[in-house]
């Protein structure tokens, strides 16, 4: 049963964490890139990796916030899934002594 709920941990962590990079990735390529980002594979394929991110975005913060509010309150929500997934892993593996 452990193992499962290790495995479980480290899963969500690990989604968290590339969903993190993702956003930032697509981020700052959006920003080189400017108006020609909509022809680059590169932005498409990231931009099709946080698409659900940004529909979780429209649907949390009321309509009136600017979309700068939304990216932040995205980005502070993975920072919590992937704070609470190390917490939950810490817990996990501290009793074993330690995990790989």
């Amino acid at each position: 049963m452990e193992d499962a709920a290790l495995l479980l941990a480290r899963s969500i962590k690990l989604l968290a964490e590339i969903a993190i990079l993702a956003a930032l990735g697509e981020w700052c390529l959006g920003r080189l890139l400017g108006p020609r980002r909509a022809a680059n594979p590169f932005h498409a394929l990231l931009h099709a990796t946080t698409l659900p991110l940004r529909k979780v975005a429209a649907c949390l913060p009321p309509a009136r916030l600017p979309a700068g509010w939304r990216v932040f309150i995205v980005a502070a929500l993975l920072a919590a899934i992937w704070a609470g997934a190390l917490a939950w892993k810490v817990a996990l593996c501290r009793p074993q002594g330690g995990c790989a």
